[in-house]
C-alpha cells in the first residue's frame, strides 16, 4: 500500500507540474527520450562495430555525433553501423529538431496572439491611464491628438474586446480630420482594473494621470449609489494601495451627485488616499448646467466646446495675478483670479508666459445698461439623470436675476400638445429634447430621433428654438437636416472636460464655477454671457482698435466687472487667445461678444 501511495503521489506531482508548465515538461520529455535513444544506439554500436573503444567512445564519437553532426555519417564504413547512424540521425531530426522547431513556432505564435489580445506587461512612464470603457473614451482619446507641445502615451485598461475598442477610437480620430498623428500613442489592454496584476501590467505606478470612466450601469446597489458608481469607488480604493512614482491626479466620472460626496469623504479620511488629488466629477450635473446655459444663451455650446477642447483655446492656471496678465500677456486673456495667480485663456500651456514690455493703450467705451437676464418659455421633452440638475440650474438663474422662468416637462407621448401650449405665449419659446442614457449602446438617442420626427412641422413659430441632446456623436450627422438650432453632444462634452482635468487638475475649480449658476460671495462668478455688440456698447460702429489686446483691456476698463474674451462674427467663433498684438481688430454692431462675468 505504501509503494502504491508513493507512486500515486509522484504521478499527482507530475500531473500538476505538467499542467502548470506544459512546455518545460514537453522539452524535458524530448530530452530524456533522445538520451535514451543515444544510449541504446551506443550500446548497439559496441556490439556491431569493433572500432569503438568502450561505451563512452561509442556514445561520444558514435550516436551523439551522428545526431548532432549529420555529415559524420559519411565517414562510417561498416554497413551495419551506417544503417544505425542513419536511423539515429532520422530519429533525432524528427524527435529533437522537429520538437524544438514546433515549440519555437508555437511560442512565437502565442507571443503575437498575446499582443493582439493586449496581454502581457507593457513598460511605460509618464503616461495617461484610462480605466474602464464607455462611449466617451474614443472622443477623449481623439481630443488628445490636438496636444502638440508634448507627446502623450495613452494606456487603456478595460474589460472589453480589444478590436471593438480600437475601431471605435480609430473612428473618433478619423472624425477629427487629422491625418498625421505624431503626438499620441494609444495602447489597449483587456483586463479588469480591480485586479492588481492588470494594473501593474499597464505600469499604472508610473502614470502621469489616471482617468476612471463610468461603466454606465444604472442599477441601484445601495442607497443613492448606482452599480457603475460603486465600481468607480472600488477602483479608487484599489488604486490607493499602489505605490506611485509620482502622485498622479485621479479623475473619476460618477453618475450621481451623492457618489461625488462619498468620494470626497473618502479622500479626507482614508489614509492611503490623503496624498492623492482625487477629482470626482458628476457629469450629469455638469451637463444639466451646460444644457441650461445653452438654453439661456445662444451659441453657448460652441464656447464651451472650444474652451474644453485641446483643438481650440484652453484655460490654464498662471502663477501671476490677474492684473499682471491683463497688462503684459501677449497670448493669454485673464478670466478669473485664483489666490495669488489667475486663470487665463491661451492656445497652449507654453504660450501663457509670452509677455510684452509695451503698455497697451486703452480707451473708455460707453456702455449700455444691457439686461443680463433672459425671459424664456422652456419645454423639456424626455427625462434622464440630467433633468433635475437642469431644472436646478434654472432655479439658480431665477435667484441670480430675480426673474421667473416658465419650464414645462413633457413626455414623448405629449408632443402633440405642444402647438397649443406655445400658441399664446409672448415669450421666446425653446424646446429641449433629452436623450435616454439607459438605452443599449446600439439604441442610443432613439427617443430623440423619434421625437424629432414627430416634432417636425408641428411648430410654426419662427422664434421657436429647438435644442437637442445627443449621447452618440455619430448621430449628429444623421439628424443635421432637421430644424435644429443647437445639438449638444453630451458624451463629447464630458470627454473633452475629462482630458482637461486629468492633465491640468489646477483648473478644476475654474470649471466648477464656470458651469455653476449660483450666487456665491466667496468666489468669482465665472458666468459667460453672449450679447450683441450694439447692445453692450453705446458707440458708433464699426469700432476699430490697434489690436485685440487693446479691445480686451478697453472692454475690461469699461465693463468693470466683465471682460470680453471672444466674438462671433456671423456664426464663426473666435476666442482671443494668441497673437493679441498682431493685427487691427474691428468690431461690427452685429458681432456677438463673448463676455466673462468676473
Amino acid at each position: 500500500m505504501g509503494e502504491k501511495r508513493k507512486i500515486s503521489k509522484t504521478r499527482s506531482k507530475l500531473s500538476i507540474n505538467t499542467y502548470k508548465r506544459p512546455m518545460i515538461f514537453v522539452i524535458l520529455m524530448m530530452v530524456m527520450i533522445n538520451i535514451a535513444i543515444l544510449v541504446i544506439a551506443a550500446l548497439t554500436a559496441l556490439i556491431i562495430d569493433d572500432s569503438f573503444n568502450g561505451f563512452l567512445d561509442a556514445f561520444g564519437n558514435g550516436s551523439l555525433k551522428w545526431m548532432l553532426t549529420p555529415n559524420a555519417i559519411l565517414g562510417v564504413e561498416n554497413p551495419q553501423t551506417l544503417a544505425l547512424a542513419v536511423t539515429v540521425l532520422i530519429i533525432g531530426m524528427v524527435l529533437f529538431s522537429g520538437t524544438i522547431i514546433a515549440l519555437t513556432t508555437n511560442m512565437i505564435k502565442e507571443y503575437f496572439n498575446k499582443k493582439k489580445r493586449g496581454s502581457g506587461r507593457i513598460y511605460l512612464k509618464d503616461h495617461i491611464v484610462i480605466l474602464n470603457w464607455n462611449d466617451k473614451v474614443p472622443e477623449l482619446v481623439a481630443d488628445l491628438l490636438h496636444v502638440d507641445i508634448e507627446e502623450y502615451n495613452v494606456m487603456i485598461l478595460a474589460d472589453v474586446d480589444k478590436h471593438f475598442a480600437e475601431k471605435q477610437i480609430i473612428n473618433a480620430i478619423n472624425s477629427t480630420g487629422k491625418t498625421k498623428i505624431k503626438s499620441l500613442n494609444v495602447l489597449f489592454k483587456s483586463g479588469d482594473p480591480l485586479i492588481t496584476s492588470y494594473l501593474y501590467d499597464v505600469s499604472v505606478q508610473e502614470a502621469k494621470a489616471i482617468i476612471i470612466m463610468n461603466k454606465d450601469m444604472h442599477e441601484e446597489v445601495a442607497k443613492d449609489m448606482s452599480k457603475s458608481d460603486l465600481n468607480v469607488i472600488k477602483t479608487i480604493l484599489h488604486l490607493s494601495n499602489i505605490e506611485f512614482t509620482h502622485k498622479p491626479p485621479i479623475v473619476a466620472e460618477v453618475k450621481r451627485i451623492e457618489s461625488k460626496a462619498k468620494i470626497e469623504t473618502m479622500t479626507k479620511y482614508v489614509k492611503n488616499l490623503k496624498p492623492h488629488v482625487v477629482l470626482p466629477v458628476c457629469f450629469d450635473r455638469r451637463l444639466g448646467q451646460v444644457i441650461a446655459q445653452t438654453i439661456i444663451h445662444s451659441f453657448m455650446e460652441d464656447v464651451y466646446l472650444s474652451m474644453f477642447s485641446f483643438g481650440g483655446s484652453e484655460v490654464y492656471y498662471l502663477d501671476k495675478p490677474f492684473s499682471y496678465a491683463l497688462e503684459y500677456a501677449t497670448d493669454a486673456v485673464p478670466l478669473a483670479s485664483k489666490g495669488k495667480g489667475s486663470f487665463v485663456l491661451s492656445k497652449n500651456y507654453e504660450t501663457i508666459y509670452n509677455e510684452t514690455e509695451v503698455k497697451t493703450e486703452t480707451r473708455k467705451l460707453k456702455v449700455n445698461d444691457f439686461d443680463l437676464s433672459t425671459n424664456l418659455d422652456v419645454y423639456i421633452i424626455g427625462t434622464n439623470n440630467k433633468l433635475n440638475f437642469l431644472i436646478d440650474a434654472f432655479k439658480e438663474y431665477e435667484k441670480l436675476y430675480n426673474i421667473g422662468f416658465t419650464v414645462h416637462c413633457l413626455t414623448g407621448d405629449e408632443i402633440d400638445t405642444l402647438p397649443k401650449l406655445v400658441e399664446d405665449t409672448e415669450k421666446h419659446v425653446k424646446i429641449v429634447l433629452l436623450s435616454d442614457e439607459t438605452q443599449e449602446s446600439d439604441s442610443l438617442d432613439a427617443n430623440v430621433i423619434n421625437n424629432l420626427i414627430q416634432l417636425e412641422g408641428l411648430i410654426d413659430r419662427k422664434d421657436c428654438t429647438i435644442i437637442v441632446e445627443l449621447l452618440d456623436p455619430k448621430n449628429a450627422q444623421i439628424i443635421k437636416d432637421f430644424s435644429i438650432n443647437n445639438t449638444i453632444i453630451s458624451n463629447k462634452m464630458i470627454s473633452l472636460l475629462l482630458s482637461k482635468l486629468a492633465l491640468f487638475p489646477k483648473t478644476a475649480s475654474f470649471y466648477e464655477n464656470l458651469l455653476t449658476l449660483e450666487i456665491d460671495e466667496t468666489e468669482d462668478d465665472h458666468e459667460v454671457i453672449i450679447r450683441k455688440a450694439s447692445k453692450v456698447f453705446d458707440e458708433a460702429f464699426p469700432l476699430r482698435f490697434n489690436n485685440k489686446k487693446e479691445f480686451i483691456n478697453s472692454s475690461y476698463d469699461s465693463l468693470e466687472d466683465m471682460i470680453c474674451f471672444g466674438v462671433f462674427k456671423g456664426e464663426v467663433l473666435e476666442l482671443f487667445s494668441d497673437d493679441l498684438l498682431l493685427d487691427e481688430f474691428v468690431l461690427e454692431d452685429n458681432d456677438l461678444l463673448v463676455i466673462m462675468k468676473i
